[in-house]
């Protein structure tokens, strides 16, 4: 190998390691700021932060804050369906469906919903009910159901 190869890899590295450090390394829930979201008392800063936390990777961490944001709004089904995609990303498929479900129920009309549970039953095998699910979501209007049922 010859020497500006090397350090390539070596600089590659360390970026990829810079990298991964700043995706584990999340604030913490006292160290997030959102100018219009500023209550810890209000469910939608715990969404919110749990967002932020999800588009990073921290699975683990957008849990626990869509769990406060159950602790204060027990029928959040925004915060339900969210934690289920989490679980999702983790390989936690039993778990999520569980979740994703007791979001339907409190909000059946959520095409999203039948959107994200049909990944997770492709994630699990199970197409008939993935397919199920694309349909109703499409039926009721969501575009990436319907993207995917043309495919």
């Amino acid at each position: 190998m010859d020497m500006p190869s090397y350090f390539g890899n070596i600089c590659w590295k360390v970026v990829v390691g810079i990298c991964l450090i700043a995706m584990t390394v999340m604030p913490a829930a006292a160290d997030y700021s959102n100018a219009t979201l500023t209550d810890e008392n209000d469910p939608a800063y715990w969404l919110d932060l749990g967002g932020l936390f999800a588009t990073y990777g921290n699975y683990p961490a957008a849990i626990e804050a869509y769990k406060k944001a159950l602790t204060l709004d027990e029928s959040n089904s925004d915060a339900y369906f969210n934690m289920g995609v989490a679980l999702g990303e983790m390989g936690e498929t039993d778990q999520a469906l569980t979740v994703i479900n007791k979001a339907i129920a409190l909000d059946s009309q959520n095409d999203r919903y039948y959107y994200g549970r049909a990944w997770i039953f492709l994630m699990t095998g199970r197409k008939v009910d993935a397919e199920s699910d694309f349909q109703k979501a499409a039926a009721m209007g969501n575009r990436d159901a319907i993207q995917y049922l043309k495919e």
